[in-house]
């Protein structure tokens, strides 16, 4: 009887279906396009769009419009007069450009009488007088076509300047998330720029990284916090946080990401729900990448080591995240940097790594974007701390 027990234990072990492991995919050499001055990009249709700030007499926002090869197809500045800065950009479904940031208040124009002439017998001459920059307390969204024309400017007056960290766009709106007197927030509009209510969320010890908004107008946003949020209490050293908030302003759900003594946050978001974001514990530095549905609750997920920066995007049944690795990756053949370098991986429907691409000629990734007409292309800064943009070979 034993030895049919044993008999029987052996055949089901035996036929047992194996579970394959992943296949090891090699790295390719990422193509560099250009090196710019930006400090973000979006991509509308066959043009690459870069959004610089420049600075003079007043500030003004630069956008210049390339083609693939990094030829320069367009340039347009937006100076209103007065100093603005954008610092976040988005694409909505007509390939308008959205822009977040700060302006001031145009000064009014004086109508004073000129003064009397005062008798200089010393022939002294006076030094100009710098005028004063007024302080940007505007929080500003600008609307500019694929041509870089600008077709609207809408702003919202704030106690003091505000710090924005990202921007949604969809059909039903915008929606913006940042800091304003050391207070995260989130903040949306029509499209035709008729503002709502500023929701603040926790303290100076939470951060709002970055914002997915809905059709419904309901809007995601994710980021860390080290302090209780909605009633959920802090599990690690800092959380990763993930936050519904209703069309109507309310905070319907937070979800926390948490590792015991760990330091976790959430980066970067796509309309997918597909996120990334680091993983710190004690000197072991990761990149988390996880698909959620809309209820928050993980469908994969997967880590590889990383030096904290990272950012996400989904096209079509592929997610690529972008990280800055200067180690070897498990699954990833021949990718060995030896200094901080762009690691790109495309991840399958199931969180698998379908490819790999890298470059040591860039060592931090700032963002990525996708269209129809031109693939993917991202933004990344270089050791020497220029931008360059680079593209899948």
């Amino acid at each position: 009887m034993k030895r049919i027990s044993l008999f029987l234990a052996l055949l089901i072990l035996g036929t047992s279906p194996a579970i394959a492991a992943p296949k090891s995919v090699a790295a390719k050499k990422l193509t560099i396009i250009a090196t710019v001055n930006a400090e973000s990009m979006v991509i509308s249709g066959k043009t690459i769009i870069t959004i610089s700030n420049s600075d003079g007499l007043n500030s003004n926002i630069l956008l210049t419009g390339m083609d693939i090869s990094g030829t320069q197809l367009w340039q347009k500045t937006i100076d209103s007069g007065v100093d603005e800065v954008a610092l976040a950009s988005a694409i909505d479904p007509l390939g308008n450009v959205w822009l977040a940031g700060a302006s001031s208040v145009l000064a009014p124009v004086e109508s004073a009488t000129a003064p009397i002439q005062a008798e200089n017998p010393d022939g002294v001459i006076a030094e100009p007088v710098t005028k004063l920059r007024a302080d940007m307390n505007l929080l500003t969204l600008w609307k500019v076509s694929p041509l870089g024309d600008l077709l609207g400017t809408y702003t919202l007056s704030q106690s003091a300047p505000v710090l924005i960290n990202a921007i949604s766009v969809n059909t039903s709106g915008v929606s913006i998330v940042g800091q304003l007197l050391d207070k995260p927030f989130v903040l949306s509009a029509t499209s035709t720029g008729v503002f709502g209510k500023v929701l603040s969320i926790g303290t100076s010890k939470t951060a709002l990284n970055t914002v997915v908004r809905h059709t419904d107008g309901s809007v995601s946003v994710f980021g860390s916090s080290a302090e209780t949020l909605a009633g959920k209490k802090l599990a690690g050293v800092r959380d990763g946080v993930l936050i519904r908030v209703s069309k109507m302003g309310a905070i319907t759900s937070v979800v926390r990401s948490s590792a015991p003594k760990a330091n976790r946050a959430w980066l970067s978001a796509d309309s997918t729900l597909a996120l990334t974001g680091f993983v710190k514990s004690g000197k072991i530095i990761e990149t988390a990448f996880t698909k959620f549905t809309m209820a928050f609750a993980p469908t994969w997920t997967m880590r590889v080591p990383s030096l904290g920066t990272s950012t996400v995007l989904t096209a079509g049944n592929t997610t690529y995240g972008a990280i800055s690795s200067s180690a070897a990756v498990p699954g990833v053949i021949g990718w060995k940097p030896t200094s901080a370098s762009v690691l790109l991986l495309a991840l399958s429907n199931k969180g698998v790594i379908a490819g790999a691409y890298g470059s040591s000629d860039i060592s931090e990734p700032i963002s990525l974007s996708y269209s129809k007409e031109l693939g993917l292309v991202g933004l990344a800064k270089t050791a020497t701390q220029t931008v360059a943009l680079f593209t899948l070979p």
